[in-house]
């Protein structure tokens, strides 16, 4: 089985979020949104005290962060041995 590197239990993207738009870097992501798909683009606004938290990308797309299964490599433990 290939493992790979993981949130801790009941941590959430929304710091390494914050990171990645300070620092202008792109942002690689496995969506799980109705089966897996992938996404990237430059974070434009973080949305962290929605009730439902989600990003804007540059390109206009929305994605709520629970829906984000990895993000730059690292995953949500549930998702580890995909």
């Amino acid at each position: 089985m290939d493992l790979r590197t993981t949130l801790s239990v009941n941590e959430s993207f929304m710091e390494m979020l914050t990171d990645i738009k300070n620092r202008g870097a792109k942002a690689e992501m496995i969506l799980d949104i109705n089966g897996l798909e992938r996404a990237e683009g430059i974070i434009k606004e973080i949305h962290a005290d929605d009730p439902k938290p989600y990003i804007e990308l540059q390109d206009g797309r929305m994605i709520e962060e629970k829906t984000i299964a990895a993000l730059n490599g690292l995953f949500r433990p549930e998702y580890s041995g995909c």
